[in-house]
């Protein structure tokens, strides 16, 4: 059960929430409605399997918890020493933490860690796997790399660019066998060489890292088959 909060847990904080709604989040109203969409996809789950029904409880828990954690980064995320990074990663720490913990608390082992536990655990884990390629990393890189958002006219198109790099990154590594690292090493050396604009994102760093944590992705659910 856990692969399948897992991936509505990225869906919700990465996929349906944007720019805007992060920037609305300074007020109640942004929380909630933001909230509200963390709770809304945890409760579409009995859609996929019934047996997550039971796991409502839970589901209200873990939104309670989300909520309290992004008001405190959004007012005081601020006073951590160090990057904006650090309380991106810290707060995504907690969300990942809170999950753990809850449905420890009401499943077993085996229900809880079994891929097979569940007739889409293993849909869910090759979904976390792309949302965090394909749409975690790159707003953590420009999080990191372009922290007082200086290249926001740009980031429409890095955006994009860096969302087909993590998807096509982690199909390659997980079904392209042996021609995986040639491929991506190809790739990599022809965007450095010729970024597409002076956004972080297409930059060398901002695509390495969407790169990397793609093949990493990869690799693990290669792995994993």
């Amino acid at each position: 059960m856990l692969y399948l909060f897992l991936c509505v847990h990225l869906v919700a904080d990465f996929v349906l929430q944007p720019y805007w709604l992060v920037m609305r989040k300074r007020h109640l109203d942004g929380l909630l409605i933001h909230c509200g969409i963390v709770l809304l996809c945890m409760l579409a789950l009995p859609l996929l399997d019934y047996a997550t029904s039971a796991l409502i409880p839970a589901m209200l828990i873990i939104t309670l918890v989300h909520f309290a954690a992004d008001w405190w980064k959004v007012h005081y995320g601020h006073v951590i020493p160090g990057p904006p990074i650090v309380p991106f990663l810290l707060d995504q720490i907690i969300h990942l933490t809170t999950i753990v913990v809850v449905l420890s608390a009401m499943l077993t082992p085996g229900s809880m860690w079994g891929v097979q536990a569940s007739p889409y655990g293993l849909f869910a884990l090759y979904g976390a796997a792309y949302v965090v390629a394909a749409f975690a990393t790159p707003i953590g890189a420009m999080i990191w790399l372009d922290p007082n958002a200086a290249n926001a006219a740009l980031s429409g198109g890095a955006r994009l660019r860096s969302v087909l790099a993590g998807i096509s990154v982690v199909s390659i590594t997980v079904f392209g066998g042996l021609v995986a690292f040639p491929a991506t090493l190809m790739g990599m050396v022809v965007l450095a060489r010729h970024p597409q604009s002076n956004h972080p994102l297409d930059m060398p760093a901002g695509m390495l890292t969407v790169l990397a944590v793609g093949a990493s992705m990869g690799t693990l659910l290669a792995l994993m088959r």
